[in-house]
């Protein structure tokens, strides 16, 4: 771009000018974005849980959650993430409709495992609901594998949320494992 001498020191000169100037360009502009590219690792877990968070209990609430869960993903054996099950029943106090809805998974799109000492699995995919027709259900599940099952120490972890297609979050959840085990493995497990 050229900018003429006598444009210049009217820029220079006038701080407004310069202020306005640059709303309007930064406004104008259009931003390309290009998503990331999403690549699975090996990893599968199996199991099932009962979550207690106590914040989340009330008179018709009971605070917990339950997950059911069996996903794999090996290269060598699949095209992509393999759903035989995933269905998280939430009993928690953020449910707007009847004291218990049931989320069951139809896809798995990305699934992620990291760590050999206790192994977390990240994944996320397309659900719907028990309770209502949600338009664009997504979930997203995390689950940390503390000890094996029947071993003192700390619990394994599980969080989950769903949103709609608007990304508004319909239901979630993180806390302890109260009983049940989840068998997470993956790379370097």
């Amino acid at each position: 771009m050229v900018i003429l001498p006598s444009v210049y020191y009217l820029l220079v000169s006038d701080s407004k000018l310069i202020t306005k100037i640059y709303q309007q360009l930064k406004t104008s502009t259009m931003s390309i974005s290009i998503p990331a590219l999403h690549v699975t690792t090996k990893a599968s877990v199996k199991g099932s849980a009962r979550v207690f968070i106590e914040s989340r209990k009330d008179a018709t609430h009971p605070g917990t959650f339950d997950i059911k869960i069996d996903v794999r993903f090996d290269a060598s054996l699949d095209d992509y993430p393999v759903l035989t099950s995933l269905i998280i029943t939430s009993q928690m106090n953020d449910a707007s409709g009847p004291a218990l809805v049931t989320y069951t998974a139809t896809t798995i799109e990305l699934m992620n495992s990291y760590g050999k000492y206790n192994p977390t699995i990240f994944f996320t995919g397309r659900c719907r609901s028990s309770f209502q027709e949600l338009k664009g259900c997504k979930y997203w599940v995390m689950i940390a594998n503390n000890k094996p099952v029947g071993t003192q120490g700390t619990p394994d972890i599980v969080g989950f949320a769903i949103t709609d297609r608007n990304g508004t979050r319909v239901a979630y959840g993180t806390g302890p494992v109260q009983s049940g085990d989840l068998d997470v493995a993956g790379v370097n497990v």
